[in-house]
């Protein structure tokens, strides 16, 4: 079974995020893709957490393996010029996409600066990649399918693939995602995250069954190995005809990031 992996970062020194509680190095990503069988993958930073440059060191020494995802942050740009012109010269080096974290970066997931950067990696052909655990301390946030939903309606040039869904309101995200033909949700980390609810995993099983070609899986590794993620998801998509789990795992991803010819 062809494996996909929505997300996975690595950092030079096998850190992650300053600690040593797991190894996020290339070499140990390499083996557990390895084992769990997982051809390709997204290797994507986060701005201010891991390096764009060693992210594309490592993409560039594995081409056929890694589709690299540059981390962004567009509210520390002075104006929507410059936001225009990093974005330019990250697609000149190679990137694929863009990686945007309101939450790590501090930002509100409407800021105008926010908004230029979803509109201008459209016109880039760049894929914008949401996390959209939005929730922070010290900040009301709008409702996360509300904030999408106004995103992908101003932006519809521009594909984004939804990192975690959401978490609790997919549902609710799945409505928009379905009406919308440059949406992807995704379930990384929210997978694992939310085990033990039997009401998410309903969801979960729902989302599978139903909207095959609208979801997809990854690890969110080094916080959990793809074949942790494979092994949740076997648990969730019993039942579920192997054409819906191939979308899923595989076509899905690999329509919208083709290895070159």
């Amino acid at each position: 079974m062809r494996f996909f992996d929505s997300l996975t970062h690595v950092t030079q020194d096998g850190s992650w995020f300053g600690e040593r509680h797991c190894d996020a190095s290339a070499p140990r990503l390499l083996d557990e893709l390895q084992q769990a069988g997982a051809e390709r993958a997204l290797l994507v930073a986060i701005a201010g957490y891991q390096s764009n440059d060693y992210t594309m060191e490592v993409a560039r020494a594995h081409p056929t393996r890694f589709v690299p995802i540059a981390g962004f942050n567009p509210v520390e740009l002075p104006t929507t010029r410059r936001i225009e012109a990093v974005l330019k010269g990250l697609k000149a080096q190679g990137f694929a996409g863009i990686k945007l974290h309101p939450r790590l970066n501090g930002y509100d997931p409407l800021d105008d600066k926010m908004q230029a950067a979803v509109d201008i990696a459209g016109e880039l052909g760049l894929t914008v990649l949401l996390d959209t655990l939005f929730r922070r301390r010290g900040l009301a946030t709008r409702h996360a399918p509300d904030v999408i939903d106004q995103l992908a309606a101003h932006f519809p040039h521009t594909r984004m693939l939804l990192l975690h869904g959401t978490g609790p309101t997919m549902l609710e995200l799945y409505e928009i995602v379905r009406a919308c033909d440059n949406l992807l949700l995704d379930l990384s980390f929210t997978l694992l995250r939310y085990q033990g609810s039997q009401r998410l995993d309903d969801d979960m099983h729902f989302l599978f069954k139903t909207t095959d070609q609208l979801v997809t899986i990854g690890s969110d590794f080094p916080e959990a190995s793809p074949a942790q993620a494979l092994a949740r998801f076997a648990q969730l998509s019993q039942g579920i005809e192997q054409r819906r789990i191939e979308n899923i795992l595989w076509n899905n991803l690999n329509r919208w990031f083709p290895l070159p010819p």
